[in-house]
């Protein structure tokens, strides 16, 4: 079911994973891959699910070869990786119809299968349940069912049941037992413990450096070390290998094995070699601390092979990035802990600034104007520093010419006004705008008054608006402007109604206007008087032109 010639991994830094490695599997196996930290376990199972490419070599799952038929490939697998692939925020039975989907299955085959796993697995009583709510064991569990839910030939476990406690581990084993008894799946794990590659595996392989070193079955690796395996735990030994030379002239010693500072020695019989070992060692002069013995294992034959025990290279079990979100809800202290971890910069992860090495910094850098407001308004400001940036912000600006950054002399106010080229629509928001003591509009009314001695007459309504609200004239420049002015009826009407009389002033404007009715009305009078006399001397005119006929 499973073939691999000569595979070759190289990594584009330089390190070679996989090196040359050959391997066979039938179909209805369970075997196990057994290999310290980096010795190419991963790197081999990423290549056979087709989540990783190679550089050389031939590989072949399911009758179909990776390179060529890669989505039959992954038909014909389940891949259950070490960190669960299963969403904590959906419920079981979410997950597997999305997984039901994602191989394109239709309606009928999900529920259906969904069903037979969830009784295979027993999940039916917390099939609805969020899956954060799930145990250990559950979890795992599901994590297989959603990886069977296509009905795969092959199944990939990686560390299956890695962080679960030995009651959950034991009961895995019995789920995996009947997946390759009944189901007759052909399964391929990786594992840390030696004693599960022991109960559930066909074949054990050992793979170290990206090769593999031994395979075979479990009995059979074991009894390649005949006898009894004596370990000598060591203080801090000087010489190992005048020790392991030492000991190794008994005749009953086999074979020796360094594991850091502890010797492992196989023996044919090791109740009766202990007391001789123990004398050997008072003649070297090394110091043992502690002294056991045991019939051999798979842990020994590792060692035999990778010169470290495997239970030094367990690293699982830590928690992962979603557990602690589990169940959580998005508030609360893990809201902010999220916050404040992706608010950390490089910088702030590298110290804690001072407060001298936090101004210099703004000092020197260069905020542009949005940054810089941006800045302001989030910063948490202490009084201290509220006081010290308002000071600053009033702090003289030689630099700057602009009238809203700095407190200017009258001097320097006045030149910046004579140099400026106004244009009359700046005049005139500034002069609205501007906040005039007493003394400045005083100043500034006088200096009107004397650069312009005659007024000057507008030439539209609009421009004797702004004139007017612009400047205070004398009587006399009013009563000038006014007399030549050439008002429409509509203009004079509406200038009387809005303009502010003083008692004075509307008096002498209704007494005006009084005369001038007097002076339409007897006009009219004359007119009718001449309108009448013309008559009456047409009259005559014509009764004497009759009386003349």
């Amino acid at each position: 079911m499973i073939s691999i010639k000569g595979l070759n991994k190289i990594y584009t830094n330089g390190t070679k994973a996989v090196d040359q490695l050959s391997l066979e599997i039938t179909e209805g196996e369970i075997l196990a891959l057994l290999g310290p930290n980096g010795a190419g376990k991963s790197s081999t199972i990423k290549i056979l699910t087709t989540l990783s490419g190679f550089d050389d070599g031939e590989v072949s799952i399911a009758g179909y070869n990776v390179d060529v038929e890669p989505d039959k490939v992954r038909q014909s697998i389940g891949y259950v990786a070490q960190e669960t692939g299963v969403d904590f925020f959906l419920t079981g039975r979410e997950n597997l119809v999305l997984q039901g989907h994602l191989y394109r299955l239709n309606k009928k085959e999900i529920n259906l299968r969904i069903e037979e796993l969830c009784e295979y697995f027993e999940l039916s009583d917390a099939l609805d349940n969020l899956v954060s709510s799930y145990s250990g064991g559950m979890r795992r569990k599901l994590d297989i069912a959603t990886a069977l839910i296509h009905k795969p030939k092959i199944l990939f476990l990686d560390e299956p049941t890695l962080g679960l406690d030995t009651q959950s581990r034991q009961s895995l084993w019995k789920y995996i037992r009947k997946l390759n008894g009944e189901l007759g799946l052909t399964i391929l794990l990786t594992t840390h413990y030696l004693e599960e590659a022991d109960k559930l595996s066909n074949r054990v392989a050992i793979i170290d450096k990206g090769q593999i070193k031994v395979i075979d079955k479990p009995e059979a690796l074991k009894d390649q070390i005949r006898g009894d395996v004596v370990s000598l735990q060591f203080d801090k030994p000087a010489d190992k290998n005048q020790i392991a030379n030492g000991l190794g002239t008994n005749d009953f010693v086999k074979d020796s094995m360094w594991e850091g500072d502890k010797l492992h020695l196989y023996v044919s019989n090791g109740a009766t070699s202990i007391p001789r070992l123990i004398e050997n060692c008072n003649e070297l002069k090394a110091d043992v601390s502690n002294v056991s013995y045991s019939r051999p294992t798979l842990d020994d034959v590792f060692i035999k092979y990778t010169g470290s025990s495997i239970d030094a290279q367990e690293d699982g079990g830590e928690e992962k990035w979603w557990e602690k979100w589990a169940g959580k809800g998005g508030g609360g202290k893990w809201a902010k802990k999220w916050q404040q971890e992706n608010q950390e910069t490089d910088s702030s992860d590298a110290s804690e600034w001072s407060a001298e090495e936090a101004a210099e910094w703004h000092k020197n850098k260069q905020w542009s104007e949005e940054d810089a407001k941006s800045w302001e308004d989030n910063k948490q400001w202490s009084a201290e520093e509220s006081a010290a940036w308002h000071a600053e912000k009033s702090a003289p600006d030689k630099q700057s010419n602009d009238k809203n950054e700095q407190q200017w002399t009258k001097e320097q106010a006045d030149q910046w006004h004579k140099d400026k080229q106004w244009s009359e629509d700046e005049k005139a928001d500034w002069e609205n705008n501007k906040q005039w003591s007493a003394e400045e509009s005083a100043a500034w009314h006088a200096a009107q008054a004397e650069q312009s001695a005659e007024p000057v007459e507008p030439q539209d309504s609009a421009k004797a608006e702004k004139s007017e609200d612009q400047q205070q004239w004398t009587d006399e420049q009013t009563e000038a402007w006014h007399k030549n002015k050439q008002w429409s009826e509509e203009e004079s009407a509406n200038w009387a109604n809005n303009k502010q009389w003083s008692a004075k002033e509307a008096a002498a404007w209704h007494a005006n206007k009084s005369a001038s009715a007097e002076n339409q009305s007897n006009e009219k009078q004359a007119d009718a008087d001449w309108s009448k006399n013309n008559d009456q001397a047409w009259d005559k005119k014509s009764q004497w032109q009759g009386s003349k006929k």
